[in-house]
């Protein structure tokens, strides 16, 4: 069973708040009366009110003012001013800061229940339509969610399956990916910054799914021309990004994670601030890792052995500023953060 709705009388006249208490119970609503508009604000705070009918002149707080005061409480609450001292300003007024109608006394009273069937019947209108609002919302979100979650299992596949062919120790492309967003917070970047450096770092060398298995596989030392191939993997990369709205904001790190800060790196030769942030942070984790993940050509090197790497060709290989963020998050543990898809589990 629905409870009843709820109607607040304020009304310093005792004889109006009498009659309208009378006709409103009639008419099945639940009625209480307020003798100012002080008294009327306290009963809506402690026990609320669908309805509030508020003479418009009353000692101490106005209606108007009480209307101001409920608005910034509930803006769904129907509100009716009452007056016998109609001027347009006070009509205009009340309008303005949202009174759902305006009576004058000596007033009809068929006049008050149909504004009151009126003011509640918007007000229930309002109400319903932000619930399906919010409702929707709430949908898209989850839907979004949903989304977000099958592409990022589709990445972390298709990382997964780049990392297997370059023999590389389970868990490659999802570390580069964790410590370049630790790195990256520590350099201040943004929400929507952060994720498509994730997205750049897991994905950075997707290029060399172009490169040949007899290049990418190689135990010794590469020739001339087999680096030649290797070196074609960022640009590779770059191509396979630009051709997918989702991948494309990723697409720096790919394609500038083998560029050096002295220029000396490739696919372009950039130099110092020419390459992308997202390749000069990825150019960082990405090494960083490789030293400390077997090959199968050599064994696992330390972390502190790592480190010093990093140091030593700081200036050179690395952008300073890079390394120390990334010194910052190392000593933090990389940890993980909400701006960024979780690692290494789907949420």
């Amino acid at each position: 069973m629905n409870a009843p709705v709820r109607v607040l009388v304020a009304d310093d006249d005792p004889a109006i708040r009498g009659v309208l208490h009378v006709i409103l119970a009639q008419g099945g609503y639940q009625v209480e009366e307020a003798v100012d508009g002080s008294e009327a604000l306290e009963a809506f705070q402690s026990r609320g009110a669908d309805l509030i009918l508020s003479d418009l002149q009353m000692p101490g707080m106005t209606g108007l003012e009480l209307l101001r005061r409920v608005r910034a409480l509930d803006d769904t609450v129907g509100f009716i001013i009452l007056t016998g001292a109609s001027t347009v300003e006070n009509a205009v007024e009340a309008l303005r800061v949202q009174a759902d109608d305006y009576l004058v006394k000596p007033f009809n009273l068929d006049e008050v229940l149909l504004a009151v069937e009126r003011a509640l019947s918007y007000r229930r209108l309002l109400r319903e339509n932000r619930s399906y609002q919010q409702h929707l919302e709430d949908r898209v979100a989850e839907q979004a969610r949903q989304l977000e979650a099958l592409l990022m299992d589709a990445l972390r596949s298709l990382a997964s399956a780049i990392e297997t062919r370059d023999d590389y120790t389970g868990g490659h492309v999802e570390r580069v990916a964790r410590y370049a967003a630790a790195t990256g917070r520590e350099m201040g970047l943004r929400r929507d910054e952060l994720r498509a450096l994730w997205v750049g770092a897991l994905l950075h060398d997707v290029g060399k799914i172009g490169v040949s298995d007899h290049v990418l596989k190689k135990p010794g030392r590469l020739t001339v021309d087999e680096y030649e191939e290797m070196k074609r993997h960022p640009e590779i990369g770059g191509v396979i990004m630009e051709r997918s709205s989702f991948l494309r904001p990723g697409l720096p790190a790919v394609l500038h994670h083998q560029e050096r800060w002295d220029g000396s790196g490739y696919p372009c030769g950039l130099r110092g601030d020419e390459i992308s942030l997202q390749g000069r942070i990825v150019a960082v984790v990405d090494t960083y890792d490789a030293i400390i993940s077997s090959r199968p050509y050599r064994d696992a090197s330390s972390c502190e052995f790592a480190m010093e790497e990093i140091r030593r060709n700081s200036g050179t290989q690395f952008d300073p500023e890079v390394v120390e963020a990334f010194f910052r998050a190392e000593k933090k543990n990389f940890p993980d953060d909400p701006d960024t898809p979780s690692l290494p589990a789907v949420e």
